[in-house]
């Protein structure tokens, strides 16, 4: 049994949310799991909002998408309400489902002021969230941030996990101060995440700029980077904690875990 059951994946018929639904079944065919398509509409609907009518639509649209891409059981909800809250009501109390979204408004100061679905459903999902930046051709590598903490442990282990039901090579991916620190971390973390094939760990020791500064000049090399979510809720995100500096600024696929209930 895979580390998730279903996805849930969030479109408003924008390119942001069409990427969205794309990868969702790039992933679900390598899971073989289910995928509900979700579009939130607005009950006094202006031209700049969706109508119930326009949100049927959209979710036709992005479940024939899905059905094309070869998912197997896709389903539809289109509900009335605000995209964050929605998608998060729709995750609740399923701490094994994926929540897909466009990573739209999170790389803007602005949109995380006046309210981006993609930065609210950050700090506040109750489960592991896929942000979507790009469709990879074929999935080859993804990139486990870590700092050899507990939390990021637990990361490493999901990533893992993730990488192998994709067909793609795991690297454990650290920023240090020197090439041997970062090698020790990584040789540490290694040993610690406990998987049953080890040797196929890739090694990135990033060095020379601040972590999450690494971390994003690093995304090219990934189709997808796996970050654990310490420090996206509480005085820590208001801090500046890398994980969140990393969910605003990377430019590649990020899975953000949320490490608390693991």
């Amino acid at each position: 049994m895979g580390c998730y059951q279903r996805i849930v994946v969030g479109t408003d018929g924008t390119d942001t949310g069409q990427l969205a639904v794309a990868v969702a079944g790039a992933v679900a065919t390598r899971f073989d799991i289910p995928v509900t398509t979700l579009t939130a509409w607005k009950e006094s609907a202006r031209k700049s909002t969706i109508g119930p009518e326009e949100a049927v639509r959209i979710g036709e649209q992005a479940v024939a998408e899905l059905v094309e891409a070869g998912v197997e059981q896709v389903s539809r909800l289109d509900l009335p309400g605000a995209a964050g809250t929605v998608l998060l009501e729709a995750v609740e109390g399923e701490p094994a489902t994926l929540l897909v979204v466009g990573a739209r408004g999170l790389g803007r100061s602005k949109s995380r002021l006046t309210g981006s679905t993609a930065n609210h459903i950050s700090h506040h999902s109750p489960t592991d969230v896929l942000f979507t930046h790009k469709v990879p051709k074929r999935w080859t590598t993804v990139g486990l941030a870590t700092d050899g903490s507990p939390g990021s442990i637990l990361a490493v282990r999901r990533g893992y996990e993730v990488a192998r039901t994709l067909g793609a090579r795991p690297f454990l991916v650290t920023a240090a101060k020197t090439d041997d620190e970062g090698a020790d971390t990584l040789i540490a973390v290694e040993g610690a995440v406990d998987v049953a094939e080890p040797e196929l760990f890739g090694h990135d020791v990033l060095t020379g700029v601040p972590a999450a500064e690494a971390l994003c000049n690093a995304a090219w090399k990934y189709d997808l980077m796996v970050i654990g979510n310490r420090g996206m809720s509480g005085p820590a995100r208001l801090l500046g904690s890398v994980a969140n500096k990393v969910t605003h600024d990377i430019e590649t696929n990020l899975l953000l875990v949320n490490t608390s209930r693991l």
